[in-house]
């Protein structure tokens, strides 16, 4: 099992420093921009109609780095050959949380790449354990559980059976790369 800082050093994983760690409150005339996480209609696989704002995704994107150091989540990290890995999520993959001790579980590939795909795995998969725990906050608890209850809806043997969660964390990063070409 490995821990998270060292998850993080293996990828050199940065999340958008600036907007997680300095979020400017808006003033109340000026409400900030409104990301959402999908204009796809809701009968489309896959699509979500969850709605953010900038100062939300800040604070998910700080959560996913304080998960380092704080005591108030527990994410148990288990390395996995790669034929192990789940097809839909082949390198980082939010398992989900154990529900006696509360505790996030991610796999991880053994020997990852080194590339932007895994290190948005990597954060994909801190979202959710970060949202699914509470750790993220009221929010972004809700959405998850939002979203895995629709990915519960999804008949059995469905190829991805994340496939609302994951398209959310795209978004994301959608997002977040917009963020850093912009800055």
């Amino acid at each position: 099992m490995k821990s998270i800082a060292s998850l993080i050093a293996l990828f050199a994983f940065s999340a958008v420093p600036a907007l997680a760690q300095s979020s400017p409150a808006p003033s109340p005339a000026a409400p900030s921009p409104s990301p959402t996480a999908s204009s796809a209609p809701a009968s489309s696989p896959g699509s979500v109609d969850v709605h953010f704002n900038a100062r939300d995704l800040a604070a998910l994107l700080k959560a996913t780095q304080d998960v380092q150091t704080s005591s108030k989540i527990t994410i148990n990290v288990d390395s996995k050959d790669a034929w192990d890995m789940p097809v839909y999520d082949p390198i980082v993959h939010f398992v989900g949380v154990d529900a006696s001790s509360g505790a996030a579980t991610i796999w991880i590939m053994k020997s990852p790449p080194k590339t932007k795909d895994a290190s948005d795995s990597l954060l994909g998969a801190l979202e959710l354990a970060c949202m699914a725990t509470g750790f993220a906050g009221p929010q972004w608890k809700s959405i998850y559980d939002r979203l895995a209850a629709a990915d519960a809806t999804l008949p059995s043997g469905a190829p991805n059976p994340y496939v609302y969660r994951l398209t959310l964390t795209h978004r994301i990063q959608k997002i977040i790369d917009n963020y850093k070409a912009q800055h």
